[in-house]
């Protein structure tokens, strides 16, 4: 059964824009399809641009149960766990400079590779909140006693008790972003920050790529802008906000993993040794990433 989505900032149903037609199919609906950073595979609902606030949705979407998706979905991106931790260690930064002896909150955050990184910036207190059982079972044992599986909701985590949270790439993900980051600001201590990680749908990639580019993925909700994802942290309650692009650290087996070339052709190139020396190679790019942060007064 298909659901009308509203825009997450506006809330108001309809009152938008086709921009990009449904490639969704019956076989869309699977585990492996809702896995982090899986192969590209082109398959999307029908993307819309609200008319009143410029934010890209997936409208509508179908009456799946995501919450058992993501509990069965798996870990895929262990080759570039390094490059992902420099780019997040870098905006952590930016968002809280001196992180000795405070208290992080990451949520979905796979295995938890980021945890360790914390432990090394100075962070005390880690917790980890994260759905899918496989990424908690890939965990190394001495993370897993700070992984809370679970979604993120009302209680979890006691109010005003957190320096820092951070969300990298799953806001995209959510159908009520909003109700999150409000739940996120309750979380947070008078001063708390959150520090966000999302795909900017108008960078030059997105632009140029149009549909074809990975950011147009079933898996995505929403897709925001700089304007937008300003305007959802603002009404969030969030003071202070700011939004600036970052780099990313890659292999090139990644790159040839997100061009819009074929999937066999793509499968083959990775799978040969050409492929195994792509991935001895690294370059850091801007990919139409940006990262965003609010301060709870």
């Amino acid at each position: 059964m298909e659901i009308a989505t509203k825009c997450a900032i506006c809330g108001t149903l309809g009152n938008s824009e086709a921009i990009y037609s449904a490639t969704i199919d019956a076989n869309t609906f699977n585990y492996e399809v809702f896995s982090a950073r899986r192969l590209p595979d082109r398959r999307h609902y029908q993307w819309v641009k609200c008319n009143e606030c410029s934010l890209f949705r997936s409208d509508p979407i179908w009456d799946i149960d995501l919450q058992e998706l993501y509990s069965k979905s798996t870990f895929d991106y262990s080759q570039e766990l390094h490059g992902l931790k420099n780019s997040y260690r870098k905006i952590v930064l930016k968002t809280c400079p001196s992180p000795a002896g405070k208290s992080i909150v990451e949520i979905g955050g796979g295995n938890g590779f980021f945890l360790e990184e914390a432990q090394q910036m100075g962070f005390t207190s880690i917790t980890e909140i994260e759905p899918s059982i496989p990424a908690f079972e890939s965990a190394p044992d001495r993370l897993k006693p700070y992984f809370r599986v679970d979604i993120v909701r009302e209680g979890l985590i006691s109010d005003n008790s957190e320096d820092l949270v951070v969300i990298f790439h799953v806001l995209d993900h959510l159908p009520d972003p909003l109700s999150i980051l409000k739940l996120i600001h309750k979380m947070l201590k008078p001063g708390g920050s959150v520090c966000i990680a999302v795909h900017n749908v108008n960078s030059i990639s997105a632009t140029i790529l149009k549909d074809k580019s990975p950011i147009f993925d079933v898996e995505h909700t929403y897709l925001y802008s700089k304007k937008t994802i300003r305007s959802l942290l603002t009404q969030a309650g969030f003071n202070a906000v700011r939004v600036r692009h970052y780099k990313n650290s890659y292999s090139l087996a990644y790159l040839v993993h997100l061009i819009p070339i074929s999937r066999n052709l793509r499968m083959k190139i990775l799978a040969s040794k050409f492929g195994e020396g792509l991935r001895k190679i690294r370059i850091t790019v801007p990919l139409g990433n940006m990262w965003a942060a609010g301060t709870k007064n």
